[in-house]
């Protein structure tokens, strides 16, 4: 007995083995359907564009509404134009944009920004309020009274009153805020928010400007962008779309999400400076071509048809595989990932570090670009030329 059991026990772990694997590979499987069918089902509804570049247009005197005085510095004016395009067989219920503009110099300043917090109402003319109240009031008395076949009389008496009040006054229609705006992150920043209303619409180019108190001399900068379009979907029959649409922890089914969101980089130079305006084009451009070469590798990657989730198990397995497909571009972009620290960066390909490399060189030039003046009537020229030639100039 002693030893059937210890058989059992041995040959118990093979018989499951293969059962095991095939039971493994159906939840890899369905888990990559299931992954697969819900980012079908949350591709953005709302897509937004926004040029790479921007002017900085100096203005001269204070306007009207300014939240601040330039003393040292130099005040000018961009301007952002965002498009959006609404994508789908139905009109999705937008709600509102919410737009978020914020230099990567912190050392600017918010001088004044346009739009500004507008109102509306649904009403075009005052409510008209009527209201009344009337009492009445009646009292009647009647008695007949009869002597034989001979006399018969009727007597009867009414009393009545009657009280009416009329009062009429008009009311202000009730406001909401179309477009609200403000500053953020201690007045470096611009918010919007912009609601759909009946009389504006969230859909083509909405224009916004920012001016900037920028340092002296000031040749070129960036600015972070984004943008988020909150509302109700449209209602669709697809099996995609019920998946997506299952309540997770409580979740509103039919409450607002996102449609869309958008971040972006705008490389901002001075008007009239044509070095600023080339190093501006040469980060856009550079930042084009490292996503179309990655857009292009991750292509070809044979993990592409895997789900997110499945992906992120694998490389915590194989501690040597790269990722392509995680959101490394963003990191390198958004949050000035270090190409040399980064644990994926680092393991790109070689044609793809080459681009990252080019394009933190492109991001340093515009953001480092300064200019000197040795007197007022000298050209200006460059903060590195001025070092280089001290240095040549040097005795050995």
């Amino acid at each position: 007995m002693t030893q059937t059991t210890c058989n059992r026990v041995r040959f118990a772990p093979f018989a499951l083995a293969p059962s095991s694997g095939l039971l493994t590979l159906v939840m890899a499987s369905t888990l990559s359907i299931f992954g697969s069918s819900i980012a079908a089902a949350q591709n953005p509804v709302i897509s937004f564009d926004l040029p790479p570049t921007a002017v900085a247009v100096p203005i001269s005197r204070p306007r009207p509404g300014d939240l601040r005085t330039s003393h040292q510095g130099e005040p000018v004016e961009i301007t952002l134009r965002l498009s959006s395009l609404v994508s789908g067989a139905e009109m999705p219920r937008i709600d509102r944009w919410m737009v978020r503009c914020v230099p990567r110099d912190r050392s600017w300043g918010v001088i004044n920004y346009s739009p500004r917090t507008e109102t509306a109402s649904e009403y075009a003319s005052p409510i008209q309020v009527k209201t009344s109240d009337e009492q009445t009031q009646s009292f009647g008395v009647a008695a007949d009274v009869t002597q034989g076949n001979l006399a018969r009389g009727h007597a009867g008496m009414d009393a009545g009153t009657k009280q009416s009040e009329a009062m009429q006054y008009d009311r202000v229609a009730p406001l909401h805020a179309v477009t609200a705006a403000g500053t953020i992150e201690r007045g470096c920043g611009v918010y919007y928010k912009l609601r759909w209303t009946s009389t504006q619409v969230l859909e083509g180019e909405k224009e916004f400007k920012v001016t900037f108190d920028v340092p002296a001399e000031f040749r070129s900068g960036l600015v972070d962008v984004s943008v988020v379009a909150m509302g109700r979907p449209a209602k669709q029959g697809s099996m995609t779309d019920m998946i997506s649409r299952i309540p997770v922890l409580g979740e509103d089914v039919g409450g607002i999400r996102a449609l869309g969101q958008a971040r972006f980089v705008v490389a901002v130079h001075a008007e009239g400076d044509p070095v600023a305006w080339q190093a501006a084009r040469e980060m856009t451009d550079t930042e084009s071509a490292l996503r179309r070469e990655a857009a292009r590798v991750r292509a070809q990657s044979p993990s592409r048809s895997l789900s997110t989730m499945i992906r992120h198990v694998a490389a915590k397995l194989d501690v040597d595989s790269v990722d392509l497909h995680s959101d490394w571009p963003d990191r390198l972009v958004f949050h000035n990932a270090d190409p040399y620290n980064d644990p994926v960066i680092k393991k790109l390909p070689a044609e793809l570090r080459v681009l990252v490399l080019d394009y933190c060189d492109a991001r340093r030039s515009v953001e480092t670009l300064r200019t000197r003046t040795v007197d007022p009537d000298a050209a200006p020229f460059q903060l590195n030329e001025l070092v280089q030639s001290s240095i040549a100039g040097s005795p050995q």
